[in-house]
């Protein structure tokens, strides 16, 4: 434990501003708003200062076997998920959509009454207990092979869906972003499961797409992906952002991601290149993660006379990165650029790449998860022995990265929060083992000026690891939502994952 003295110096520090520093910081530091949404600390966006901590990245768990693999005939023999997984509060199931690609004689493409020609997908319907364990429930939306017993809804490639409780039109609840060929589409459902669309696309391109919202502004940003993009003289995948205020009309697509000289470092001949597959993005409440699958193109542009069934003209390994940005525009790498969900162990379905990744999050207890396509051999190996199927990757709850500090006292400051409940959520890890951890936390006025009753010294500390801990101050007053503030927490022997308010009931 801090001396007391030691800790008294510490707080005054804290709180020492003069009136010019506190002018300046109340002029130039934004208000961010403090939901449920967590505050994530991936970058210094949302922060005003920090010292003796240490950011780390953290690996998901990933587990041996998919949890859903192709094995009915609208699925074929490979699953995709570049699609969605959400949680149904009201019934208690997950809900996945994600793509299938059926085999038929010769390739041809499947036909379904009412459905366009695209690159030979469907999206499909599946829902979970646990997550781990999916049916597909026979719809009798569509009819395939002569019945109707299956789980499509949708003609899509690439889908992405949104669930949007906020539209005032119950027809358009549900949101989705897909691929045909020539060309991006959207479409609408009021349940997930009945969907509609415009039959021109909003964008003539192809083929991988991603959908999200910003919860700032209520945009929807469609990361999507243009490919050749001539980057250091070789064409490229890359990410393109497109955004919409009514998802009918979407503004013109511009390059945000693009792999740099770095990601070409391990190139030894000519032709070969890095490239990024396809991105999806989490909004949270400082900014924006981004999961870009990064594709290392060994081989590229073999004869389609030479490939085998399932066999890509295209080959290479992708990985799974984390990028940052503060308004889905601007992105930044982390500093190893190392895979945030690793590829499986040898003969395992992931062990040669990690193809695209949901593009929603399922927060479930104290855990975190995300759904992902992995492929057991290189990108263009053919099939079999190449296995495509649906995996999660999992991690505790928001905790993709973390402030860590030892056993100096760690400080971390955030920017004004407009707080939107008196309930302050904390996620961090204080159970340090033989060590001593301890987080404490302050409020201080959007200028930096003490709150009386909320010093770092007022706060009962937490020494235990919890991902929801709200903290508690002597004079048993609740935050201010009012106005601004800004949180200061001390960790020593701790990690920080994430900052959240508690949602106030409705009545």
């Amino acid at each position: 434990m801090i001396p007391r003295l030691a800790l008294a110096a510490i707080i005054a520090a804290t709180f020492f501003f003069t009136q010019a520093a506190a002018a300046a910081a109340v002029d130039n530091a934004p208000v961010l708003t403090l939901r449920d949404l967590p505050l994530l600390f991936a970058d210094d966006a949302a922060l005003a200062s920090s010292t003796n901590v240490q950011r780390t990245v953290h690996t998901a768990r990933t587990r041996p076997k998919p949890v859903l693999e192709g094995t009915l005939p609208q699925e074929g023999s490979r699953v995709y998920l570049t699609g969605s997984v959400h949680y149904d509060e009201t019934t208690g199931l997950l809900r996945m959509w994600y793509a299938g690609h059926p085999d038929l004689p010769g390739g041809a493409k499947p036909k379904v009454a009412g459905f366009r020609a695209g690159k030979g997908n469907f999206v499909l319907y599946a829902t979970s207990r646990d997550g781990l364990a999916w049916e597909r429930p026979a719809l009798g939306l569509h009819e395939f092979q002569g019945s109707q017993a299956n789980n499509i809804v949708f003609d899509f490639h690439s889908p992405s869906v949104l669930v949007d409780p906020s539209d005032p039109d119950a027809a358009r609840r549900y949101k989705m972003l897909g691929s045909i060929s020539g060309g991006y589409y959207s479409g609408t459902s009021p349940d997930g499961l009945r969907w509609s669309g415009p039959k021109q696309p909003f964008i003539k391109s192809q083929d991988n797409i991603t959908l999200t919202q910003d919860p700032t502004t209520g945009d929807y940003l469609a990361y999507l992906r243009i490919y050749p993009t001539m980057i250091r003289g070789l064409p490229r995948r890359t990410v393109w952002l497109a955004r919409s205020a009514d998802f009918v009309t979407w503004s013109k697509p511009e390059l945000v991601f693009a792999p740099d000289e770095q990601d070409d470092a391990w190139v030894t001949e000519p032709g070969q290149r890095t490239e990024v597959n396809n991105m999806s993005v989490f909004p949270h409440a400082g900014g924006f993660l981004g999961f870009p699958t990064i594709f290392r193109v060994t081989a590229t542009d073999r004869p389609k006379s030479q490939l085998a069934h399932g066999q890509s003209p295209t080959d290479g390994t992708l990985d799974v990165q984390l990028l940052t940005s503060a308004d889905g525009r601007t992105w930044q790498r982390t500093a190893k650029r190392e895979p945030i969900i690793p590829r499986g162990a040898a003969g395992s379905f992931d062990a040669g790449s990690i193809f695209s990744v949901g593009s929603t999050m399922v927060h479930v207890g104290d855990e975190t998860w995300v759904y992902y396509t992995g492929i057991s051999t290189s990108h263009g190996a053919p099939m079999p022995p190449k296995r495509i199927a649906i995996g999660r990757a999992e991690w505790r709850r928001h905790g993709f990265v973390s402030l860590d500090a030892g056993t100096e006292p760690g400080r971390v400051e955030t920017k004004p929060l407009q707080l939107t409940s008196p309930q302050l959520v904390v996620n961090a890890d204080a159970h340090a083992g033989a060590h001593l951890g301890e987080l404490r936390v302050a409020l201080l006025e959007a200028d930096g000026r003490p709150i009386p009753g909320f010093a770092l010294e007022d706060c009962t500390p937490l020494t235990a690891d919890a991902v929801r801990w709200s903290p508690q101050w002597q004079t048993k007053t609740a935050p201010p939502i009012d106005r601004p503030v800004r949180v200061v927490l001390q960790l020593t022997n701790a990690r920080l994952y994430s900052l959240s308010c508690k949602p106030v009931a409705q009545p």
